[in-house]
């Protein structure tokens, strides 16, 4: 039988995600049936380019559409599937987003809430990589590149 160290990673998956600010405070995304938080976005699709992937992810977790976007970093993710299963390998792109109505921004389907500085401390927040990140104030288009380390 195969471990999670054994067996190969899936991959490269591309995925786009918004570092939404708004009046000081960071806006997270968490699934309903989920403990932690984390960016808005997702993965791009078939087909979709990086920017349009942003967009409808966005527009699908916000019912807001997006004003202005612009790149701020890459970060490499490694996941699991499940105990066993075999490793995700992501590169996160990472942009930041303004949103055209920020204050209009809901979800049926997630619970959207915006944090201070101080509240990413005090919150569970996924992936750990960008959490790290988050909470040090190291995502910076001075330091665009984040790689995974093993």
């Amino acid at each position: 039988m195969m471990t999670s160290t054994t067996t190969p990673a899936l991959g490269p998956l591309v995925g786009a995600y918004g570092l939404v600010g708004h009046e000081e405070r960071l806006l997270l995304v968490r699934d309903r049936d989920a403990s932690a938080f984390r960016l808005p976005g997702g993965r791009v699709q078939p087909g979709e380019s990086v920017e349009d992937a942003l967009r409808r992810s966005l527009r699908e977790q916000t019912d807001v559409d997006l004003a202005y976007l612009d790149f701020c970093a890459t970060v490499e993710l490694r996941d699991h599937t499940s105990p066993n299963g075999p490793a995700l390998y992501e590169l996160a792109l990472l942009f930041d987003v303004t949103l055209a109505d920020p204050e209009a921004a809901r979800s049926s389907e997630h619970e959207l809430r915006w944090f201070t500085e101080a509240d990413l401390h005090q919150i569970e927040l996924r992936p750990a990589v960008i959490a790290e990140r988050l909470r040090s104030d190291a995502l910076t288009v001075e330091h665009p590149w984040w790689p995974h380390h093993s």
